[in-house]
């Protein structure tokens, strides 16, 4: 979970390697042009004039196989950062100060900007319909001024970017961090802890993963969805957290005030493990007393044999992630509309097995199983 998805980007390679037809952008650089052109326009009321390519971070994706955004400058000062992908929101960052120079980008700039280049590498690829992003396109001009308008917040008690970083390496480094990578949420459940953290604490850590390395920041206000990031240079950008409706791997969040508790895998230690696995057996035992009276308020899970579980839950769950009994991570399964969670670790040694649920409210329901 610490780094891309291995299986996902040989897939991608393999796919993109052999579809080449597949490469175009959905959104060209013209269209993007008028897309940049427009969004300044509109926030200077008066006809600007033309705006300038600056970047087009090709560079960023596996392969540099294709554009997956440009960032165009205005000529009196301030940039924006289209999407080439129509499936990802319209807008991924901007400043009305700044204009862009990709030679003096940081490490932790390129790092956030690699993040929306692999992010809309995945989603390129992917079947869901981005319902959010879709409506932002087809209403573009309600969506700029919805951006334009909202109210700016900025904390000036923020952590340093060297206590950000102890933080997050923290994390980076032991299983403290497990539930702290984006993957187990939906943007819009990372946003909520985002916004839960500077609500109470004026500021976030976050890290972005970036070829290994752990590129640490600080968030510390926002302006609707587009933050202000502290990198390790000085920028009057606002950026979106993740660039569309589908979570990458490559962030993790330093919580003080975390939405839930993630439940702790045990150690491993066989008796202790033992004497837990037996008391989760009662448990299940007396779920099933409670399902017989409609009373569902843990995983019930129901072992069909040769590594095939179903486990019924209290709400619809979204996502499982299993683990095996040393705590590294084995498989991972989403889910939609349902409140049975189908696991398959028939291609597992026979073991002890943890699986993290996620429902879809953002709960999490640890469970134990043995194959």
């Amino acid at each position: 979970m610490r780094h891309f998805n291995k299986i996902l980007k040989v897939l991608l390679m393999i796919f993109m390697l052999s579809s080449a037809c597949c490469y175009a952008e959905t959104v060209s650089q013209k269209q993007a042009k008028e897309y940049a052109q427009k969004f300044f326009n509109i926030y200077y009321n008066e006809a600007v004039a033309p705006v300038s390519l600056a970047y087009n971070g090709k560079r960023l994706t596996t392969q540099r196989l294709f554009t997956p955004f440009y960032v165009y400058n205005e000529p009196r000062g301030g940039f924006v950062i289209i999407s080439a992908e129509n499936k990802v929101f319209p807008i991924l960052g901007y400043s009305m100060t700044d204009n862009f120079n990709a030679d003096k980008l940081s490490p932790t700039e390129t790092a956030l900007l690699r993040n929306y280049a692999l992010d809309i590498e995945e989603i390129r690829y992917d079947g869901n319909v981005p319902e959010q992003a879709v409506e932002a396109w087809r209403d573009y001009d309600s969506y700029v001024h919805t951006l334009l308008s909202s109210k700016a917040t900025e904390s000036s008690t923020r952590i340093s970017r060297d206590d950000a970083a102890d933080k997050l390496n923290m994390l980076w480094t032991t299983d403290a961090g497990l539930d702290s990578y984006a993957d187990l949420y939906t943007p819009d459940q990372w946003q909520s802890m985002v916004d839960n953290e500077l609500s109470v604490y004026g500021s976030a850590a976050v890290g972005y993963i970036d070829n290994g390395e752990l590129y640490p920041a600080v968030i510390y206000g926002n302006k609707g969805d587009y933050y202000r990031i502290d990198m390790d240079s000085p920028n009057k950008w606002y950026m979106r957290l993740m660039a569309g409706e589908i979570s990458g791997d490559r962030q993790l969040l330093s919580t003080l005030n975390p939405t839930f508790q993630a439940p702790v895998i045990a150690a491993d230690e066989p008796f202790e493990f033992y004497e837990s696995f037996l008391r989760s057996v009662e448990e299940e035992k007396e779920n099933e007393e409670k399902r017989r009276l409609a009373i569902i308020d843990k995983p019930i899970v129901k072992d069909n044999g040769g590594g095939h579980f179903d486990v019924e839950m209290p709400e619809n769950v979204s996502l499982a992630m299993l683990y095996n009994v040393g705590g590294s991570h084995i498989g991972r399964r989403t889910y939609r509309d349902t409140n049975v969670a189908h696991i398959n670790i028939e291609s597992e040694p026979a073991g002890f097995y943890f699986a993290l649920l996620i429902g879809e409210s953002g709960k999490p329901y640890g469970i134990k199983l043995y194959r």
